[in-house]
């Protein structure tokens, strides 16, 4: 029990850590939308968020499931770094070679993308600029899930929340004072990347790499990664479906309140993505030397540390949703009842904790597949038939009722599973 104990705080304190640096991470993402909006027009950030989504999600499928699969592996097997940098560097090959697909597809489509998908010619030098700056992406996302693996949690924080936020906003200035518009903000990001990808590979890898056999096979790797790319892909797509639906049937500017309302409700998630990249390790070495009691109090005491901290933020939202809005000018105002929607939604997940990784870590990724497949197209269904009728507010409440649908079903799936629930 002491030892759990110590364990505990030690998480609390690295949580903590992660916390503040997600808050500097949350100001900057707010400042970008600021910016973006205020010097580029909300037409501009309806346009680069759309992009942004699309870019990410892409990169998300690309990635092949990789970055949860270093931390699975990593923390099952207890790798050393050596060995750990030997598994990256076959999950990066794989990844990047994989990459020249989405990549010519985004060069030779855009045009049919921008005018026959969405009708918005302007959209073209945005997919243009992503043909370019795809395999960033996906390298930068598999680098940060290595920073979790070996637990660099503060490399994570610097080059997740840091270095790109601080690149972009100068960017940003720099293409304004330039009279550079549009597509051109996402320029900025994709120069962001790219210069966070090159202080990351400084930071991982020396000048003379350590010589260590690494056992484990690109094919093995492959097997175990294949359920947590569709897992983690779909999960994306289920927070992330709207924004897309939203593109074909709104315009830009009602896009942009969706984006801004939607942004400010996944403040509640600081909390609940704070304590997860701090604990998913952990869970996965517990699991893997079949420690389940002690998996048991870690998971029961994270979601109620998760649960208390996230009530008075959520609350807050629901209270000044409009106050808070009206940071973002006064046509932001009008996404209050989609803030409320969403900021719900965060706290039914706060309540059941860090349902999907728990199920990752502990070789239930199958599970988890079925799970976030089934409810991507009830998600899907819900938007198109509620964004006619009700507009954003409609899409809010496709993503309110699905999110706790899958919070339900993974509850469900750990007790059975596992034997207890997460909150008791």
């Amino acid at each position: 029990m002491n030892v759990l104990s110590a364990s505990f705080k030690k998480i609390i304190s690295s949580s903590g850590i992660n916390f503040i640096f997600r808050i500097f991470g949350l100001f900057a993402s707010f400042l970008i939308t600021v910016i973006i909006t205020r010097l580029f027009g909300l037409g501009v950030y309806g346009n680069y968020s759309l992009v942004f989504t699309i870019s990410q999600a892409t990169a998300l499928l690309f990635t092949l499931g990789i970055p949860n699969t270093l931390i699975k592996i990593i923390g099952n097997h207890h790798f050393t770094y050596s060995k750990a940098k030997k598994l990256l560097i076959k999950g990066l090959r794989i990844a990047l070679l994989l990459s020249l697909f989405p990549v010519i597809f985004f060069y030779f489509g855009a045009e049919f993308l921008s005018n026959k998908v969405f009708e918005n010619p302007k959209l073209i030098n945005y997919f243009l600029i992503v043909t370019l700056s795809l395999p960033l992406f996906i390298v930068h996302e598999i680098f940060l899930y290595f920073f979790i693996a070996t637990k660099k949690f503060l490399k994570f924080n610097l080059f997740m929340f840091v270095v790109p936020n601080v690149l972009l906003i100068f960017f940003l200035f720099g293409f304004y004072y330039l009279d550079k518009s549009g597509h051109y903000s996402f320029l900025a990001f994709a120069l962001a990347i790219l210069l966070t990808v090159i202080a990351a590979t400084i930071a991982i890898f020396e000048w003379k790499p350590a010589k260590e056999e690494l056992s484990f096979t690109t094919i093995e790797l492959l097997k175990t990664a294949t359920p947590l790319l569709f897992s983690g892909l779909l999960l994306y797509l289920l927070n992330w479906t709207d924004v897309i639906i939203l593109g074909i049937m709104v315009d830009d500017s009602q896009l942009g309140i969706y984006n801004i309302a939607f942004k400010v409700g996944s403040v509640g998630f600081l909390v609940i993505v704070s304590v997860s990249t701090i604990i998913t390790p952990k869970m996965a070495q517990l699991y893997g030397e079949n420690n389940i009691p002690e998996l048991k109090k870690l998971i029961h005491n994270s979601t109620r540390l998760i649960a208390i901290l996230s009530i008075p933020i959520v609350g807050t939202l629901l209270f000044l949703n409009k106050y808070i809005l009206s940071f973002f000018g006064p046509e932001a105002v009008l996404g209050s009842t989609t803030l409320i929607i969403v900021s719900l939604g965060v706290l039914f997940s706060a309540m059941a904790g860090n349902v999907d990784q728990i199920l990752n870590m502990t070789n239930n990724q199958n599970v988890l597949r079925n799970i976030t497949g089934v409810c991507f197209f009830i998600n899907v269904i819900l938007n198109v038939i509620l964004i006619p009728i009700y507009g954003i507010e409609g899409s809010a409440s496709a993503s309110l009722i699905t999110n706790v649908l899958i919070n339900l079903l993974c509850m469900y799936y750990i007790k059975k599973r596992l034997g207890f629930y997460t909150l008791f």
